[in-house]
């Protein structure tokens, strides 16, 4: 699964932990934002069940929100960010497959 960078927001800000003195100059604290309705990569099935799935983790525009600070640098956060999302979708895609399988009788 790959998202298209045109459908992903990036904002960024000051970031707490390591990193010294940088940590107060440089914003390297990345939130990632997608819409999941406004995305070319879903069908509308996959649309409402990662909706109804996530509803606790949408903001109130609709979008998926994941942040990421872990790194020192806010390139390394943005790929952080980037593969939580692709970690959390093929989780949704996985499941929705699996519980498929379960609902067909085996023959």
């Amino acid at each position: 699964m790959q998202i298209p960078d045109s459908e992903i927001e990036y904002r960024t800000s000051r970031s707490g932990g390591k990193g010294g003195q940088n940590v107060n100059k440089v914003e390297t604290k990345v939130e990632l934002l997608f819409d999941i309705n406004g995305s070319s990569q879903f069908d509308e099935e996959q649309k409402q069940l990662i909706n109804k799935i996530l509803a606790k983790r949408l903001n109130e525009n609709g979008k998926i929100s994941i942040t990421a600070q872990a790194e020192r640098t806010q390139l390394g956060n943005k790929k952080l960010a980037y593969d939580k999302l692709l970690q959390l979708l093929t989780r949704l895609c996985i499941r929705k497959k699996n519980a498929r399988q379960q609902r067909c009788p085996k023959k």
